[in-house]
This record gives structure tokens, C-alpha cells and sequence, in this order.
């Protein structure tokens, strides 16, 4: 028998023993009650909601802010109960001038003063967060030199090969454009910036630019970059070159941080504030355009914040708001293979959440999904104590329930749901348990070589 009809029949075989089921089932997610991280602090602690500030690694929780004073980390082993600030980074008044990332092993950070003061270029530094909470730096801060050395608000990722990437807003004279730099090495140091870097997005002049920079696979990346008044606008790193501006059909009438970025593959993932709506779209790769439009939550205000969260388990997206269609509330809504659940009722809290004020997770560490926020215990007329809080959801584990395959070359172990949290619409039962089988995208890292065609495209069973 060839191995392609050998394939074929191992498919052939799932199908049979599997029970493919059309419907779907909500997963039942667990969330401690919020904490509170700092008690009084800057109301400009976390600052724009399209970096990233927060993850889980080696048993604890991070979260980097602002103080007023320093960059200032807290950690917390259960969710609840927090270690108490240390200082990452001396002289930094505002959490709008830094972002952090997490790839899995090293935290880096980029810092910029934002002031428009020359020779005040970008800071970075990479670290390992410690399960003690403490952080061993790989090097001393670098200085990372940019065209007109006056950058603003950066944005910090890294690709799939450990090179660090900014994107960030850069002054020139009287002008102001959107930028991305890349660094030279991928071991904490920043090297020799490459040929083409720092690289400028837009020939638009505009003092409200917002830049977030996404991984996609094998050193592609995706700058996604935002005016006030406009649409949304990518463009894709292939690697080697740069593509052109694609942009979204719906336009950012309020705020331009009021956006938030994932990848999933090779596409990307977008939520924004249109000004009176909370809109979903997707950038696909392969035909390099964003898709259509959908609405996450109508009515809403310029100032509410939306936050976009993957699970990379299986691919569920989670978009966090506040504020609607109830003060004080926060609110979430699941995508579960291209199709979004009811909003859930999250976290109630006291007068007075602030809507404007959110960072999450990029995406699940550990099991786990964050969300920091700050409430303040008067808005007016005069603005009284601002506390930074914290809630988490409890996502289902992947798991091994004994499912194996060959895949032409070899038997592999085959990703589950447990039982009692299934989302993935091809289930397996084994004795009198039900498990859902997990699918990606086939340009997933773990995307096994079995393929099968869904409502959403064509998806692979997940290796374990």
C-alpha cells in the first residue's frame, strides 16, 4: 500500500470512530477573584492598551508598569497575593514608554523617553524571569540608535529565530512617522541594526502614530500601524522584503492605541474602537488583505479599550472590554473556529473602572489568560486613588487522551480537550468519555500532517 492511500485510510478510520458533533459547547472557564497589584499608584501605570505588559512564567504572574518614578515589575504565585514592586528600570514615569514581551524563555523590554528630546534613543534589554520572581539579565541595557534618536511609544516583539523587533513613532524636525527596527542579534545584545533598519512605514506626518510589530512564522512579521480618523494599516515583512500597505475597511474615529494585535500562524488578528463600535477583521497572508468586518460590541464609547488574547492551545481568541453595555463591568467574548460566543459577564467591580485602562496577555502562558486594569475611587471633579487590579481565566489543558496516528513517516500522539471543556467540533469518545480533538491551521508549529475541512477551511489535528 502507498503511503498516500495508507494516509488516506488512517483518515478514514478517525472518521469512522470519531463522533463529529455540529454543535458547540461554551468551555467552562475558571477565574479566581481580581486582586489588587498596587493599591495607589499613576493613573498612567499600564498606558496604552496595545502593548503588552503582562504574562505567566515559572509559576508566577508578571506585570510591569509604571509607578510614577521607575519601571517597576510585581509577581504573584496564585493570582492574588503579589510579591510587592521591584525595579526593572530606573526613571520612568509613565507605562506609555515601555513594552514588554514574553517568547516563552526571555522577556525583553523597549523603553522610550517619548519626550522629543534629541539623542534620546530607544533602551532595550532581555531577561529571564526566575520562579523565585526575581530576573537574570543577559547583558547590560543597550542603546539602540534610531534615525532622528526621538522615538515614542514603542511596541517590542520577537521572531520566530530570537531577533528582537520595535516598532515605534519617530520625530524628524517637525514631522512625526511610523517606524520599525530590527536588531543585529538574537542572544540579549542588540548587535549591528541590518541593512534597510529602522524602516519607515508611512510618508504621512502624523503625532498620533501607534505601531504594534506581530510575529507570524519563520522571521515574517506583520507591522500593523494606526492613525486617529483613519484606517488601520499593515504590512508584511516576508522574511527578506518589505510588501505594500494594506488597509482596514473600518476606520479608528477615536484613538489610535485603542487597537490590539495577535497572530495565529501566518495571520493576524485585530480588535479596535471604531468610536461606536468594537470591531473584529483578520489579515490573511497568503493573500496579504484584511477580510471582512464583524462586530464585537455595538454602542460603545472613544474611550473603551479593547484587548485581544489567543489561546495557542486551539486557537480561541478572547476580546476583553469595560464599561459596556454596564459601568464597571468587564466583559469578554470567545471565537471558537471564526465564530464568536455570547459576550460573558466577567468581573464586576466598585465605582470606578476606568475603560481606557487594560493590557493582557498576547497570549495563554501557562494555562492562563491576564488582564490588568485600574479603577480609581473618584473620577469627579477631582480624580482620587488609582489602583492597579488583576483577573486571570483558568483555560482547559491540553492533553493526551491516546490518540495516536501515522503520518506517513512516523505515529505521533494526537492533542485533546479533557472532558467537560470541548470547543473543537470533532470529538472522540473513549469508554463513556468525550474528548475534543484539537485543530490549528496547518502553518501551525504543532499542525500534524493530518488535515480536515471545517466550516472555517481546511485545519490540521494538533500534535501533541
Amino acid at each position: 500500500m502507498s503511503k498516500k492511500n495508507f494516509i488516506f485510510l488512517i483518515i478514514f478510520l478517525i472518521v469512522l470512530g470519531f463522533l463529529i458533533f455540529n454543535f458547540r459547547k461554551i468551555e467552562k472557564l475558571k477565574a479566581a477573584p481580581a486582586s489588587t497589584i498596587e493599591p495607589n499608584t499613576t493613573p498612567l501605570a499600564i498606558g496604552f492598551p496595545f502593548q503588552r505588559k503582562s504574562f505567566y512564567a515559572n509559576g508566577r504572574f508578571w506585570v510591569f508598569y509604571s509607578d510614577g518614578t521607575n519601571m517597576v515589575y510585581n509577581t504573584s504565585t496564585d493570582g492574588s497575593t503579589w510579591s510587592g514592586s521591584t525595579i526593572a528600570k530606573a526613571g520612568v514615569d509613565s507605562g506609555k514608554v515601555f513594552s514588554i514581551w514574553f517568547n516563552g524563555t526571555y522577556l525583553h523590554y523597549a523603553y522610550a523617553p517619548s519626550t522629543g528630546v534629541p539623542n534620546t534613543n530607544l533602551s532595550y534589554r532581555q531577561g529571564i524571569p526566575k520562579n523565585d520572581g526575581t530576573i537574570t539579565w543577559s547583558a547590560a541595557e543597550q542603546t539602540v540608535i534610531t534615525s532622528s534618536s526621538k522615538p515614542y511609544y514603542p511596541f517590542i516583539s520577537v521572531d520566530s529565530s530570537g531577533y528582537v523587533w520595535i516598532g515605534y513613532m519617530e520625530k524628524s524636525g517637525n514631522d512625526y512617522y511610523p517606524y520599525v527596527i530590527k536588531s543585529g542579534n538574537n542572544d540579549g545584545t542588540w548587535g549591528i541594526t541590518p541593512a534597510g533598519f529602522p524602516y519607515q512605514l508611512s510618508s504621512i506626518s502624523n503625532s498620533d502614530w501607534r505601531v504594534s510589530i506581530i510575529p507570524l512564522t519563520t522571521e515574517k512579521m506583520l507591522a500593523v500601524y494606526a492613525l486617529p480618523l483613519d484606517t488601520v494599516k499593515a504590512r508584511r515583512w516576508t522574511g527578506s522584503a518589505w510588501g505594500t500597505e494594506k488597509t482596514t475597511t473600518s476606520s479608528i474615529t477615536s484613538y489610535p492605541e485603542y487597537h490590539s494585535a495577535v497572530a495565529e500562524g501566518e495571520d493576524v488578528h485585530l480588535l479596535m474602537n471604531t468610536g461606536s463600535a468594537i470591531i473584529y477583521t483578520k489579515y490573511t497572508y497568503v493573500f496579504d488583505t484584511w477580510g471582512p468586518e464583524t462586530i464585537i460590541e455595538s454602542s460603545v464609547s472613544v474611550g473603551v479599550s479593547p484587548i485581544l488574547s489567543i489561546n495557542t492551545a486551539n486557537n480561541n481568541l478572547y476580546a476583553f472590554w469595560a464599561g459596556y453595555p454596564t459601568a464597571d463591568h468587564i466583559y469578554y467574548k470567545k471565537n471558537v473556529a471564526g465564530i464568536w460566543d455570547p459576550r460573558t459577564d466577567w468581573v464586576t467591580e466598585t465605582p470606578f473602572l476606568l475603560n481606557s485602562f487594560l493590557t493582557g496577555f498576547y497570549k495563554d502562558y501557562g494555562s492562563k489568560i491576564g488582564l490588568v486594569y485600574m479603577t480609581a475611587s473618584s473620577i469627579f471633579p477631582i480624580p482620587g486613588i488609582f489602583s492597579l487590579r488583576f483577573e486571570y481565566l483558568n483555560l482547559p489543558p491540553v492533553i493526551d487522551c491516546g490518540l495516536r496516528v501515522f503520518d506517513g513517516t512516523s505515529v505521533i500522539k494526537i492533542a485533546c480537550e479533557p472532558a467537560g471543556t470541548l470547543t473543537s467540533p470533532l470529538r472522540i469518545r473513549k469508554g463513556d468519555t468525550t474528548y475534543g480533538i484539537i485543530l490549528v491551521p496547518v502553518t501551525d508549529a504543532n499542525a500534524s500532517k493530518i488535515r480536515i475541512q471545517t466550516s472555517s477551511g481546511i485545519k490540521a489535528l494538533r500534535k501533541y
